[in-house]
């Protein structure tokens, strides 16, 4: 599954940053999402905001990228977000509302690196920053870490310019 998390970042920030299970902060950005069980434990990766990794399989992330953003389409942030899944089969693709403005939601299958992963994708532009939240994991067991992220999602909020 490191492999499909790491596939993902392309909007990935640089920053490093402080996150209570809850918000997260650094000098950029300042966001929440909602909690996730006990089940998920956040893991350190360059260049993320938030990864979390399920016990038993399966990654969320939770990103912003607040510097050097062009103004494009919903649609091609989604798509550079996905960049290197191939064989792609789309479930939905729906325009949510999401922290008061305008968010796609794409959930698919694919595969990254030769294995097949699930994907829930949100893709947000709030303030200037672009936020990119994701769930990977293996068909096996996506719905059950589906539910963890429609909470992470639902969470989601801007709090303020980071500090």
């Amino acid at each position: 599954m490191r492999a499909a998390s790491l596939g993902l970042l392309a909007l990935a920030s640089c920053a490093a940053g402080r996150f209570d299970g809850v918000v997260y902060r650094d000098s950029q950005v300042a966001f929440r999402v909602g909690r996730m069980g006990p089940n998920w434990r956040r893991l350190s990766l360059s260049g993320g905001d938030v990864l979390l990794r399920h016990a038993g399989g399966g990654a969320v992330l939770a990103n912003a990228v607040c510097s050097g953003i062009k103004d494009v389409p919903l649609e091609v942030l989604a798509n550079q977000a996905l960049f290197g899944v191939v064989e792609t089969q789309e479930w939905s693709r729906d325009v949510v509302t999401l922290d008061g403005r305008a968010a796609l939601r794409l959930r698919l299958a694919g595969t990254l690196d030769g294995v097949p992963v699930d994907l829930d994708l949100v893709v947000l532009k709030k303030d200037g920053c672009v936020y990119d939240l994701q769930l990977v994991a293996g068909p096996a067991v996506f719905a059950e870490r589906d539910h963890d992220f429609d909470r992470l999602v639902a969470g989601f909020g801007t709090v303020g310019r980071g500090g």
